[in-house]
């Protein structure tokens, strides 16, 4: 069976992270070789120690160059570790895309970005969950952005930028329930009936 890269995308608190790591561990638990991208990253180094700086500094347009950089440089890894692993990814390119387009950046450096060399997903669910357990989640995070706080309203930028996740033809995956099996059930049908096919 050939490696698969899976990648999860939603707004802040839909719960990403924690069905990556679900996922991770429950293809481990069925003898298949699984990583997530995020935890072969060193934080504190590379494009990892610019990104406080960029925030803080760039513009619109000179943050979304950076993260266009950062994106294929993170798919030439990825393609590395697929020779040994499905790869999960809590975030690829499709982030940089939605938070640069709504914020302002030129379009014709957002459209342009399939003519990247980066790694086209086999897998790309977008993670929702309703504003209620987002926001319960956030809160119960050892370490919050006040940014994460704000809540989905249609129209502000919450909103805009899951509606714009949705123009690249994910799976869509609700992830609304206070336990994580629930949508990580809906993920493994969907892999299996794909896998198998």
């Amino acid at each position: 069976m050939k490696n698969k890269l899976i990648v999860f995308e939603g707004i802040d608190g839909v719960g990403k992270s924690s069905l990556a790591r679900a996922l991770v561990e429950y293809l481990r638990n069925h003898k298949i070789a699984a990583v997530c991208y995020e935890d072969t990253e060193n934080k504190q180094e590379g494009y990892n120690l610019i990104k406080p700086f960029i925030k803080k500094n760039a513009t619109i347009d000179a943050s979304l160059l950076f993260y266009l950089s950062s994106a294929i440089f993170k798919s030439r890894r990825i393609t590395e570790l697929l020779q040994h692993y499905f790869v999960i990814c809590d975030r690829y390119i499709y982030s940089t895309l939605a938070y640069h387009k709504i914020r302002g950046a030129k379009n014709n450096l957002i459209i342009n970005y399939q003519k990247l060399p980066i790694l086209s997903p086999d897998y790309l669910f977008l993670i929702t969950a309703n504003e209620q357990m987002r926001i319960k989640r956030i809160k119960a995070r050892k370490k919050i952005d006040l940014d994460d706080l704000k809540t989905k309203k249609r129209g502000n930028l919450v909103w805009k930028t899951e509606q714009e996740y949705k123009k690249y033809a994910p799976i869509i995956i609700d992830n609304s329930e206070n336990n994580y099996n629930v949508a990580l059930n809906q993920i493994l049908k969907i892999l299996a009936k794909k896998i198998s096919n």
